[in-house]
């Protein structure tokens, strides 16, 4: 049911060619080994989500990410995505990028802590291979440098 998204958006996307949905070639998912109260956490998104400061993503199949840091007040957010469904978010990221909603988890103790950075990419991309040899490597590795035990995908 959660990824009934992906036919939905392939479907009604602008007129371009159809999406090819496409089977990893190495599992991706890895198993839970600590409490979320125990945890680790960093947000990953497809946003293309970026502080005003930093590159913008730029050409539209960029592979590419930006490191976000998990201070919320680290300084405002810009959307870079292409797709028309952002004109709400654009006006606050948080709705697709909820780090203040998790660094107040953390100050609970509902989640063990934050990275030091979130991640985010530009999503709808096309080059599956390229995605998954370089960017998603790229970012799992910044993910296990971080210590983190947990990233939670937002997508876009």
């Amino acid at each position: 049911m959660a990824f009934e998204y992906l036919p939905i958006m392939a479907q009604n996307s602008a007129p371009k060619a159809p999406r090819v949905l496409v089977k990893p070639s190495k599992t991706a998912w890895c198993p839970v080994n600590k409490p979320a109260n125990e945890s680790r956490v960093a947000l990953l998104s497809s946003a293309a989500l970026r502080l005003t400061n930093q590159e913008p993503f730029i050409p539209r199949e960029d592979l590419s990410y930006r490191r976000v840091p998990s201070d919320p007040n680290a300084g405002a957010i810009v959307i870079d995505h292409h797709s028309g469904i952002g004109r709400v978010p654009k006006q606050d990221p948080e709705i697709v990028f909820p780090r203040s909603a998790l660094a107040n988890l953390a100050q609970r103790g509902v989640i063990g802590g934050l990275s030091p950075f979130h991640f985010s990419f530009m999503g709808g991309l096309r080059q599956h291979r390229e995605i998954e040899n370089e960017l998603a490597a790229a970012v799992a590795k910044e993910l296990l440098d971080g210590q983190v035990d947990l990233a939670l995908l937002v997508p876009y």
